[in-house]
């Protein structure tokens, strides 16, 4: 059995060990060692990564027991000097603790934690309590006060009596190890913590959300991960601003004000269009019944049009081609009598290879603009010899 260093000192970054054994996962080799100090996946934490000699450790997993070292290469058996990605090791040890912390202020505040997943930049947390009841600023102030007391963490293992007199967060999964943060959290963990709660440096909590019947999720970040985010925020807030040539204060007012102008142009050309559709259609109509005819508007215009068309009591079969696609709109006045547009469309898009659908009365629908015209000829004859 693989000795596991990582349990004593979690701040072990390199050591030796012996390659007992060369196995395959999911189509990788995977080196079984006689210790390491590489933490397997588990309890919501990433696998360590790192280095075996020369071979490149891209992930570390538990099977039956057995610690795993996936490889993206060979390695023989035999000694080796390890280390392990400590950069990433320390940035779970954060993210891992201070979702010990978090969970702990959301359990005294009645909403427990069910699930934990720490994810490349951000970590989340399930929580037994609908979104409602869920303090998370509260939470958030709890879990950063108990980071800033810089308060000892202890992870061993604990038995019998002394085991008894911990007040569990939740009943443990297996092994006797617990990490204890006196007077804030005990918790069953088998994961890597830093040796005090002020190396989490602080925890943001980012997003809450609904999430299944009577849950929540809850979104958060810590330490190192939270400047990050920080940057990130000040990049987007910064170009923001610029386009929209205001303060990084006033965007939220900026924005708001863009888009009211936006809606207001929208509704103005919403209103243009309708009127030359209306013209158009005027226009169309005046040469006959049914007007069959392809338009250079686009799509929108061309389904404008033979509504007008049929409003006014005359039967459409109109196309459009945008972006490379071509679109058809057949319609005519309700009720009217003759073969159904949907029937003709079925029949035009056959042609086209294409996709739609509609009524009786309207029927509009896609496909490619080779063979547009041949299409439209189709319709207007069984539109005439149905």
């Amino acid at each position: 059995m693989t000795e596991r260093l990582y349990l004593k000192d979690p701040y072990l970054k390199s050591f030796r060990a012996r390659v007992l054994e060369v196995r395959e996962l999911e189509g990788k080799p995977a080196a079984i060692l006689d210790r390491t100090a590489f933490y397997p996946e588990g309890g919501g934490q990433p696998g360590d990564r790192g280095t075996l000699g020369a071979a490149t450790v891209i992930d570390t997993q538990e099977r039956g027991g057995a610690v795993l070292h996936v490889l993206a290469g060979t390695i023989e058996p035999g000694e080796v000097a390890a280390q392990i990605d400590w950069p990433r090791r320390f940035d779970h040890m954060q993210q891992h603790h201070g979702q010990h912390l978090l969970s702990a202020a959301f359990d005294k505040l009645g909403a427990p934690t069910v699930s934990f997943h720490l994810g490349e930049r951000t970590c989340t947390i399930d929580l037994d309590a609908p979104l409602g009841k869920v303090d998370a600023a509260r939470a958030e102030a709890l879990a950063n006060e108990s980071v800033w007391r810089d308060l000892p963490v202890i992870a061993r293992d604990f038995a019998g009596d002394e085991r008894a007199r911990l007040p569990l967060r939740k009943e443990p999964v297996k092994g006797d190890r617990v990490v204890v943060v006196e007077g804030v959290d005990a918790s069953p963990c088998g994961g890597t913590h830093p040796a005090r709660t002020g190396e989490v440096g602080c925890i943001a909590v980012l997003k809450a959300q609904k999430w299944g019947e009577g849950k929540s999720r809850v979104e958060f970040a810590c330490g190192a991960r939270v400047v990050r985010l920080l940057h990130e925020a000040s990049e987007v807030l910064g170009g923001a601003a610029e386009a929209l040539k205001a303060a990084p204060a006033e965007v939220a007012q900026a924005a708001a004000r863009v888009a009211v102008e936006a809606q207001a142009r929208r509704k103005a050309s919403d209103a243009l269009l309708d009127e030359l559709a209306q013209l158009e259609a005027v226009r169309l109509k005046a040469q006959g019944s049914p007007v069959v005819a392809k338009l250079g508007r686009g799509a929108a215009f061309a389904r404008a049009v033979a509504q007008r068309i049929a409003q006014d009591g005359g039967t459409a079969l109109l196309a459009a081609v945008e972006g490379g696609r071509a679109y058809l709109v057949f319609a005519r006045p309700k009720d009217a009598p003759g073969v159904p547009m949907g029937a003709l469309l079925k029949d035009a898009l056959g042609v086209l290879g294409g996709k739609g659908g509609g009524g009786p009365d309207f029927a509009q629908g896609s496909g490619a603009p080779e063979k547009l015209d041949d299409a439209l000829a189709l319709a207007a004859h069984r539109l005439v010899h149905p």
